[in-house]
C-alpha cells in the first residue's frame, strides 16, 4: 500500500495530475502499515516543510538576500510560478519517505 502511494504521488509529480496527488496522499493518510503519527508526517508533515522552505525562499526573494528581488506588485506572479514546483517538491518527499518506510524492517 505504500509503494502504491508513493508511485501515486510520483506519478502525480511527474504528470501534473492533481487526482493522484490526491489519491497518493489520501492513501498514505490512511495507510494501516504507518503509525498515526508516521502517516501525518507522510501527508502533511513534509508537504509543510516544503512550504515552509518556499516561503522562506519568497521572504529572501523580497528582501533580496538570495535570487533575483521580487519587484514590487510582482508577488503574485512569483507565488504563481514557484507553487506547481512546491506541490511536485512535497510529493516527491513523501514519496520518499514512504519508500523508506515501506523498505524499513518492522520492530
Amino acid at each position: 500500500m505504500l509503494l502504491l502511494a508513493a508511485v501515486l504521488l510520483v506519478a502525480g509529480a511527474v504528470t501534473g495530475s492533481w487526482l493522484a496527488l490526491a489519491g497518493g496522499w489520501i492513501l498514505a493518510y490512511s495507510s494501516r502499515t504507518l503509525s498515526r503519527a508516521e502517516a501525518k508526517w507522510a501527508a502533511m508533515g513534509l508537504p509543510g516543510v516544503v512550504a515552509a522552505g518556499a516561503v522562506v525562499w519568497l521572504w529572501g526573494r523580497s528582501d533580496g538576500r538570495w535570487g533575483e528581488p521580487i519587484g514590487t506588485g510582482q508577488m503574485s506572479d512569483a507565488i504563481g510560478q514557484m507553487w506547481p514546483w512546491v506541490v511536485r517538491g512535497a510529493a516527491v518527499a513523501s514519496a520518499l519517505y514512504l519508500v523508506w518506510r515501506a523498505r524499513r524492517p518492522r520492530s
